[in-house]
C-alpha cells in the first residue's frame, strides 16, 4: 500500500498515524505479520483468557455483547493493555430479540425501523449501538446488514434486513452509517456481494446472487458504492458466489464462477477493489460456516481466503492451526507477501483510524449514564416500535379490541422457543392483555381446538430472521399439535387475528386469514406497542418494507392497500 492509500478514504490516517503504521510495520516479523490476520472469537473472558489472546497477538478478539458488563468491560481493558499492537474488539450488534446489547437498551430489528419509515429511526439506531458498544469496550460492528429482504424463504436474512426496496434499502443504511460514526464505531457492511437472493443459508451451503450483472449494479452495486462514499472501513465478504461476473470477464475470470466471495480473487480485487474503487479492509465472514468449509481442505482455503483479497480471516476454528495453514501457504506460494503486507498495512491503517495508537482505553466509568441503557435510548426504542406495528389486513373489521366485546381470548402461542443456540423468553403479551381487562384461555396442543365461549382467537408468532435458522413458518405443529390437528384455524370457528413478531411473510400460509398483523421483533417494547395497538391506543403506522402477501393477490385483503402505501419494498426495480 502507498502512503497515498494510508492517508486516503477511507482511514483518513494524519501524519502521526502514518508513522505508526509504517514504523509498526516495519517492526513486525512474519510470524506477528500472520496473527495480525486471525480474528478469533472468544466465550472465555477471563484475564487468562485475554493475556493468551494478547500473547499470540492477534489483529482482533470477537466478543458477544450478551455477556455481563462487568466482563465485557474488564476484558477489553485488559487485552488492550496487554497487546503491543491493539487488537479489534468486534461484535456483531444487530439489534433483535437475540443481538441487542444486553445491559443496554431492547431495540427492535432492521426491518422494524424501515416499516417505520424514518431515517431518522435508522440514525438513532446506528447511535444507541455505537453508544453502548463503546460503553462495553467494543470498537467495531459487524453491521449494517446490507442485504435485500427478496426472497421470502431467506430466513438468514428476512428481519435482519431493512428492506427488499432498493431506495428505502440505501437511505436507511446510509443513515444508520451516520449514526454510529458520529459516535464513534466503526461500522462494517455485510455480506458481499448480497445476500437475499437465494433461499439457502451460507451457514450451511455455499450460496449465489444469480442476478444479472446489469441488475446487480443497480441494486447491490448501488447499497456497495453508497457505503463506499461514505467512508465505510470494513465491508465483509460472504460465502456466496456472483457466477454472472466470471461469466461477464471471461477468459480473465481468474475464479471459478460458483466461488464465494471470501475466496474469489475476481468478486474482490476485481469488482470490488477496482470496479467499486473500495480501499477499506475486507473481512470474511465465519469460517466455520459451510459455506466456506465445503471449498476445500482448510489447508487450502485460509491462505486461498487471504490471497483472493479478505485482509482478516474472521473466527479461525484454531488459532494455532490456522496460523500453520498460513505459515505453509506462504512457504509454498498460495498466500503471497504482497497480499501478505496489504493485508497487515490495512489491518493497521484502520487501527490508525480509530485512534488505537494513541489512546487504547475505555470510555470512563463515569460516561456510563449518557452511553449505556440511557432513558433517551429507551424512549427511542420505544418510538420506533409505536410507529412500526403494521395493520396488513384486517377484512372482518375486527379491530381494535376491547374487554367489553372481545374480554375472552382463545390463545395460540409458540412457546419455549429457541434461537439455533439458546433458549428464548416466552412472550409476555398474555399478561400485557391481562392486565387490560381480557381473558385468556391457552390453546392447548394436542387436543382438539375448543371455540366454545370463547370471543375471539388470537395466534402469536415470534420468529425473527436469524443465521443458522431452518424455518420461520407458522409453526402450525406448536400451535395446535401434531397433524391432523396442524390442520386446525381458529378463524374458521370465530373471528381471530394472526400476528407475527417476527418473519413478515407468514400471510403466504395463510391466505383465508382475516386479520394479520406484522410487528417483525419480539423485543418487549414491541409487545407493549403491539398491545397498545391491538386496543386502539395508537394507530397502526406501519409501512411493510416487503410484500407481505409474497406476490399472490388473494392473500390481499381490506388494510394492505394501507399498509403497502408510499413503500418501495416490493421490489428492487422501485
Amino acid at each position: 500500500m502507498t502512503d497515498e492509500q494510508i492517508c486516503g478514504a477511507p482511514f483518513n490516517v494524519d501524519a502521526a498515524g502514518l508513522e505508526w503504521v509504517k514504523a509498526t510495520f516495519c517492526k513486525m516479523a512474519d510470524e506477528e505479520k500472520l496473527s495480525q490476520l486471525l480474528l478469533p472469537m472468544s466465550r472465555d473472558l477471563s484475564d487468562q483468557a485475554m493475556d493468551a489472546l494478547a500473547a499470540q497477538g492477534v489483529g482482533g478478539i470477537h466478543r458477544f455483547p450478551s455477556y455481563p458488563e462487568a466482563e465485557l468491560r474488564s476484558s477489553a481493558e485488559r487485552v488492550l493493555s496487554a497487546s503491543p499492537i491493539p487488537p479489534l474488539l468486534t461484535a456483531d450488534i444487530e439489534m433483535s430479540e437475540k443481538a441487542s446489547v444486553k445491559s443496554g437498551t431492547s431495540h427492535p430489528n432492521q426491518m422494524a425501523v424501515a416499516a417505520t419509515g424514518s431515517s431518522r429511526n435508522a440514525y438513532r439506531m446506528g447511535a444507541i449501538a455505537a453508544r453502548e458498544a463503546r460503553y462495553l469496550g467494543f470498537g467495531v460492528s459487524w453491521t449494517p446488514v446490507a442485504d435485500l429482504a427478496l426472497n421470502f424463504r431467506a430466513n438468514a436474512v428476512n428481519t435482519r434486513a431493512f428492506s427488499a426496496g432498493l431506495e428505502q434499502t440505501v437511505s436507511l443504511i446510509s443513515s444508520y452509517m451516520d449514526g454510529m460514526h458520529d459516535n464513534g464505531l466503526v461500522s462494517c457492511v455485510k455480506h458481499f456481494p448480497g445476500d437475499g437472493v437465494d433461499e439457502r443459508d451460507q451457514h450451511f451451503v455455499t450460496s449465489c446472487n444469480s442476478m444479472p450483472m446489469e441488475v446487480w449494479r443497480e441494486s447491490f452495486g448501488r447499497i456497495y458504492q453508497t457505503a463506499i462514499g461514505k467512508g465505510v472501513r470494513l465491508i465483509m465478504a460472504g460465502h456466496i458466489s456472483l457466477p454472472h461476473y466470471a461469466e461477464e470477464r471471461g477468459g480473465e475470470a481468474l475464479s471459478a464462477p460458483y466461488a464465494p466471495a471470501s475466496l474469489s480473487r475476481d468478486l474482490l480485487q476485481g469488482l470490488l477493489r477496482t470496479e467499486l474503487g473500495y480501499n477499506g479492509v475486507i473481512v470474511s465472514d465465519a469460517t466455520g460456516m459451510a459455506g466456506f468449509t465445503s471449498c476445500g481442505s482448510r489447508a487450502d482455503i485460509v491462505p486461498q481466503c487471504i490471497e483472493s483479497g479478505c485482509d482478516i480471516l474472521l473466527f479461525p476454528q484454531g488459532i494455532e492451526a490456522d496460523l500453520e495453514h498460513l505459515r505453509r501457504g506462504l512457504a509454498r506460494g498460495a498466500l503471497s507477501r504482497r497480499r501478505l503486507d496489504e493485508a497487515v498495512l490495512r489491518i493497521l491503517a484502520l487501527k490508525a483510524s480509530m485512534g488505537l495508537h494513541v489512546a487504547p482505553v475505555l470510555v470512563p466509568e463515569s460516561c456510563r449514564s449518557q452511553m449505556l441503557a440511557t432513558d433517551e435510548h429507551r424512549l427511542w426504542a420505544e418510538a420506533t416500535c409505536r410507529q412500526a406495528v403494521t395493520l396488513v389486513k384486517d377484512s372482518q373489521s375486527l379491530l381494535p379490541l376491547s374487554p367489553d366485546r372481545h374480554r375472552r381470548i382463545l390463545l395460540a402461542e409458540v412457546r419455549e422457543r429457541r434461537s439455533p443456540s439458546s433458549a428464548l423468553p416466552d412472550l409476555q403479551i398474555a399478561q400485557l392483555l391481562e392486565a387490560r381487562g381480557f381473558e385468556i384461555t391457552r390453546v392447548v396442543p394436542g387436543e382438539p381446538l375448543n371455540t366454545r365461549g370463547q370471543d375471539i382467537g388470537l395466534y402469536l408468532s415470534a420468529e425473527e430472521g436469524l443465521s443458522g435458522k431452518e424455518f420461520l413458518g407458522p409453526n402450525w405443529e406448536r400451535l395446535h399439535g401434531p397433524f391432523p390437528l396442524t390442520m386446525q384455524r381458529m378463524w374458521q370457528e370465530l373471528p381471530s387475528l394472526y400476528v407475527s413478531l417476527g418473519s413478515p411473510f407468514l400471510l403466504y400460509h395463510m391466505l383465508d386469514c382475516p386479520t394479520y398483523i406484522n410487528a417483525y421483533s419480539p423485543v418487549l417494547p414491541m409487545q407493549v406497542a403491539l398491545v397498545e395497538a391491538l386496543c386502539g391506543g395508537i394507530p397502526f403506522l406501519g409501512q411493510s418494507p416487503v410484500d407481505p402477501a409474497c406476490g399472490l393477490p388473494d392473500a390481499m385483503g381490506k388494510g394492505l392497500a394501507h399498509a403497502l402505501q408510499g413503500h418501495a419494498g416490493a421490489g428492487i426495480y422501485k
